[in-house]
């Protein structure tokens, strides 16, 4: 089992160079037609500013939508009790 354990986990480390953070991140470097990335420092804090705000709001807005459905629900029942 532990040897499975570690198995994976080489594979997943050894893979990670591969992998990017995010999509925005990854539109931050775009690669030339020529293969050379062209780096840019300015562009890529942007994305990661906007990774952050996206992780960050998303479930501001799942949690306020569930608030607005559950209001709407109670005053339903209130009206149809009266």
């Amino acid at each position: 089992m532990l040897k499975r354990l570690l198995l994976a986990a080489a594979l997943i480390a050894s893979d990670a160079s591969a992998s990017w953070s995010c999509p925005l991140c990854k539109e931050a470097i775009p690669e030339a037609a020529d293969g050379q990335n062209n780096y840019d420092p300015v562009r890529q804090s942007l994305a990661y500013n906007y990774s952050i705000y996206f992780m960050l709001g998303v479930p501001f807005v799942v949690a306020s939508a569930m608030g607005l459905f559950i209001y709407r629900q109670c005053r339903r029942i209130d009206r149809t009790v009266e």
